[in-house]
């Protein structure tokens, strides 16, 4: 690529500080990040196609075909429709590139790199798997109630902490995917823990990918407003500086749920770079079991005046 596009998309797995992201990226001088936009992941379900055991795909691609629309000018008349509201929005904000952050898009990568690839650069940002499922169930909590991308993982697993690592752990590897087969112009892979840990480093190389000029103090400026509200992350805009306040947050999780997400997450986790968890299992105690649980109960109850 031999000049950067206008475009930029972030993925990355919920509650991963992709919203972070997007008020950083949003407050620099030249780039426009709206709230949640779902373009990309609509677009996605638009583009999804059936295919059954004679090999028919049923599928509006499959569909226009047979008016005489080729796949090609399919996806260009669908990407032109995505990236012109995001023109229109960078044209307000009066700055020449846009961003685009949606952390469902995750669930969707194949296809949003079908729709986008060779015309925006990719920002893929990982966090701990065992840090984004109890983040994750937060949001599930916060919500009420769980997002359609969501009822695969929940129907096949009943512990919510157990199913948000499946999760995480199918989007961050598409994610990875993704970098690994783009060239390096077109894809950066940015760790949240890295972030937290040095953020002016870790900015300063981010935004030398994007080709972007990038000042320390705008790292204030964008935590210091919130910009334009949508959704998004809610705990974010109760923070004013990048800290690591919630980085193993894992730990806090009872040991038997460490075990199971440990289980779950530490080949990805190996795969991007992160030491693995090694938690011995332990025989579970059902009496003390039984006796934690009464404990609380009795906490539960209103003491006598």
């Amino acid at each position: 690529m031999s000049a950067a596009p206008k475009g930029i998309v972030v993925l990355g797995s919920p509650r991963s500080g992709t919203t972070l992201v997007r008020r950083i990226l949003d407050a620099h001088p030249n780039i426009a990040c709206p709230p949640e936009t779902y373009l990309f992941s609509a677009a996605a379900r638009f583009l999804h196609t059936d295919r059954f055991a004679l090999g028919l795909g049923i599928g509006v691609l499959d569909g226009l075909s047979f008016a005489g629309f080729g796949e090609d000018q399919t996806l260009a008349r669908l990407r032109e429709m995505c990236f012109g509201f995001l023109d229109d929005y960078a044209k307000q904000a009066g700055k020449a590139r846009w961003a685009e952050k949606t952390a469902f898009h995750a669930f969707y990568v194949p296809t949003i790199q079908r729709l986008c690839e060779g015309h925006v650069q990719f920002i893929c940002l990982h966090r701990h798997g065992m840090d984004v499922a109890p983040s994750f169930k937060d949001l599930v909590d916060k919500t009420g109630g769980y997002v359609d991308e969501l009822r695969p993982y929940i129907q096949r697993c009943p512990e919510p902490h157990v199913a948000l690592a499946h999760a995480w752990v199918d989007a961050a590897n598409a994610i990875a995917d993704l970098a690994e087969a783009l060239p390096a112009d077109q894809a950066i892979s940015v760790r949240y823990e890295d972030l937290t840990d040095d953020p002016e480093a870790e900015l300063a190389r981010l935004f030398t990918f994007l080709g972007e000029d990038w000042q320390p103090e705008l790292l204030g400026e964008a935590l210091g407003d919130t910009g334009t509200l949508g959704f998004g992350d809610w705990k974010t805009y109760k923070r004013t500086a990048v800290d690591r306040s919630s980085v193993e947050r894992w730990r806090e999780l009872p040991r038997p749920v460490q075990v199971k997400l440990a289980a779950i997450c530490n080949p990805t986790l190996e795969r991007l770079g992160y030491a693995p968890v090694e938690l011995m299992d332990r025989p579970i105690d059902a009496a003390m079991a039984r006796k934690r649980y009464e404990f609380g109960l009795r906490m539960q109850v209103p003491k006598k005046g």
